[in-house]
């Protein structure tokens, strides 16, 4: 999705002639992130042009944006800018998530606004839903973070506005945060799939888990994941029923955490598993292994290890 260079004509153009593009999915341009860059223009001058595309008399940022603010603030009259044809509307979505692949990142929530539009082009496109792997090639996004965005696209529109208005804070000031909601998305939907009857009303479990949070009942936004183990604790050979009791327990609107349900009633089992396929995997290792292969540092922590398992076995 790169310009080819040679469409595009450098030009001195007027800062006064350019408008933003309004499919850009960067919407929020924090002070202290355009600081070191303006300041660099203070003192260089621009050194990269932007791009943009001819549409009437006026030119529409494809790249730049952050540029052309700190010249618009500098007061510079003009800009060095790559000119080229304006693309089609799908061409332009993707020429703004190829040049998020390549640059910084983003705030997730603004992929996930725009993401929709990209999905229903390609739709029209190829004729059918593209897949995930066809998102990621046509857009330059990981995998990973198209799953992100998904989570985002599918939170009611006051949960989207709520994350806009903590984004638009610095970064140390935010807390209802996008990664907030990631985490807590992905644990609901692992709930729902393992004991879907503790989830009677999908939004008054989001607001008692967003209020436990603010309240300071639960701690971390990575205690979501705790929340998820407890969904699949039959995996560790905890009864459907403890979980399902326990998961009732942390969506009622009380002080009950779930680090505090995890640790009472599933971090043992968990605990227990891995200790058990920690030992399978050093079994393996072992087994064909004679003192002369390691040096004294492992041999010594290998005798501490069998000290300590030996305390455990005299204990039963």
């Amino acid at each position: 999705m790169a310009t080819n260079a040679s469409e595009s004509s450098l030009r001195e153009i007027p800062i006064s002639s350019i408008d933003r593009n309004p499919d850009n999915p960067r919407t929020i341009f924090r002070p202290s992130e355009l600081e070191e860059l303006l300041e660099s223009i203070r003192k260089f001058g621009v050194q990269v042009p932007i791009s943009v595309y001819k549409k009437g008399s006026r030119f529409v940022l494809i790249d730049g944006e952050r540029r052309w603010r700190c010249c618009n603030k500098l007061g510079k009259g003009t800009i060095p800018a790559l000119v080229q044809d304006e693309p089609d509307p799908l061409t332009n979505l993707l020429l703004m998530f190829n040049i998020h692949a390549l640059r910084e990142q983003w705030d997730v929530l603004t992929i996930a606004l725009k993401l929709p539009s990209v999905l229903t082009m390609l739709d029209e496109k190829l004729g059918r839903a593209p897949n995930e792997r066809e998102i990621s090639e046509h857009t330059g996004l990981s995998r990973t973070l198209i799953r992100r965005c998904r989570l985002l696209m599918d939170l009611p529109q006051r949960y989207k506005d709520e994350i806009l208005e903590e984004l638009h804070k610095p970064k140390a000031q935010q807390k209802i945060t996008e990664d907030f909601f990631i985490e807590m998305e992905r644990a609901l939907k692992t709930v729902e799939r393992a004991i879907p009857e503790t989830i009677d009303n999908k939004e008054r479990v989001r607001r008692t888990l967003i209020d436990k949070f603010k309240e300071g009942v639960i701690k971390s936004r990575i205690n979501f994941r705790l929340l998820a183990k407890i969904a699949r604790s039959e995996k560790v050979h905890i009864s459907r029923d403890r979980a399902k009791s326990e998961l009732n327990k942390i969506f009622n609107p009380d002080d009950y955490s779930i680090e505090q349900s995890y640790d009472a009633f599933f971090a043992p089992s968990y605990r227990e598993r891995d200790i058990s396929t920690s030992i399978s995997g050093l079994l393996t290792q072992l087994q064909n292994s004679e003192a002369e292969d390691f040096d004294e540092v492992v041999l010594t922590k290998l005798k501490a290890l069998a000290s300590a398992i030996n305390q455990i076995i005299e204990q039963e």
